[in-house]
């Protein structure tokens, strides 16, 4: 499945996109996401970020729809 990625704050700025697009097997869960994303950009890896599936946070074995809207966001901070 095709799928596409929102890409929030300092993840955007480090990878210079604010999106990417990965195919992914039929069935494929957060964390096959979390690994394809890592393997196409290396700069990733060690970064910390929360994966959104259509706008709730989800954990790694959560089950990927291609039609959901993906999101990878950062911890944030600020007052």
């Amino acid at each position: 499945m095709q799928v596409q990625v929102l890409l929030f704050a300092g993840l955007a700025d480090t990878l210079g996109k604010d999106s990417l697009e990965l195919t992914l097997p039929a069935g494929a869960t957060v964390a096959d996401l979390r690994s394809a994303a890592i393997d196409l950009l290396p700069a990733l890896r060690g970064a910390s970020f929360r994966v959104a599936v259509d706008a709730v946070y989800a954990n790694d074995d959560a089950a990927l729809v291609e039609s959901g809207e993906l999101a990878f966001i950062p911890p944030v901070s600020g007052g």
